[in-house]
């Protein structure tokens, strides 16, 4: 991988780089291979020192949540296009209509300094349905109640669920729950009302299980009908 990249960053920015002459049969291929290191080296360290912080999270009621290009990043790192596009399609083909930011659903969370995993998970295919529920109710039910919601954890490995203080059952582990935020100002007293008033109307109909953590995060699954 470190190779693709050094070749890219070469081919991308050639126009930087020496021009090329035929050569002479004289000429020294080897020094000229040379001469190529430093400028790709510095090529290098340009690009790094123009990346910034607001490339890759975005801060969201006191969240890092990771932008879309940290997660083109992973999926590019992983080879997983042909994954997320299957994936994108299973949830559109079911009427999932992206009310939300969807690659948020595997998002693990946001405690970006865990080691030995990674801040993203792809799902197994067997409990696809279960966060197509959950996406149905938030779509149809919540959002239109509480306005625009951001997730800030979905799919969780086993690893990451037990490091970052789970549950030890967490609905998280299925691929059914979703932590939440609002993408808009809110007080913790104005979202708890609105949230209790939808769980107590389709709550049991929907089978959620509801969360009401510190501030403004939130618990939202279709696993089993509770409240905590």
């Amino acid at each position: 991988m470190i190779r693709l990249i050094l070749l890219l960053c070469l081919f991308v920015f050639s126009p930087s780089l020496p021009a090329q002459t035929e050569e002479s049969p004289d000429s020294e291929p080897v020094q000229q291979e040379k001469e190529l290191i430093p400028n790709a080296a510095e090529i290098l360290k340009q690009r790094h020192f123009k990346f910034t912080r607001d490339d890759l999270i975005y801060d969201i009621n006191g969240y890092k949540v990771p932008t879309l290009d940290a997660f083109m990043g992973w999926v590019l790192l992983n080879n997983a296009e042909n994954e997320l596009e299957i994936i994108a399609q299973y949830f559109k083909d079911r009427g999932i209509e992206g009310k939300m930011p969807l690659y948020l659903a595997l998002l693990q969370g946001t405690d970006w300094y865990l080691k030995g995993t990674s801040i993203f998970a792809y799902p197994p295919k067997k409990n696809w349905d279960k966060m197509v529920r959950t996406l149905q109710f938030i779509e149809k039910e919540l959002i239109p109640v509480t306005g625009n919601l951001v997730p800030v954890s979905g799919e969780r490995t086993t690893y990451y669920n037990q490091r970052s203080g789970g549950a030890g059952r967490s609905k998280h582990l299925q691929f059914c729950a979703l932590d939440l935020t609002p993408a808009t100002k809110m007080t913790r007293k104005e979202l708890h009302k609105l949230l209790l008033k939808v769980h107590n109307s389709v709550g049991k109909k929907y089978n959620v299980g509801l969360g009401l953590y510190s501030g403004v995060r939130f618990h939202i699954d279709t696993c089993g009908f509770r409240r905590w």
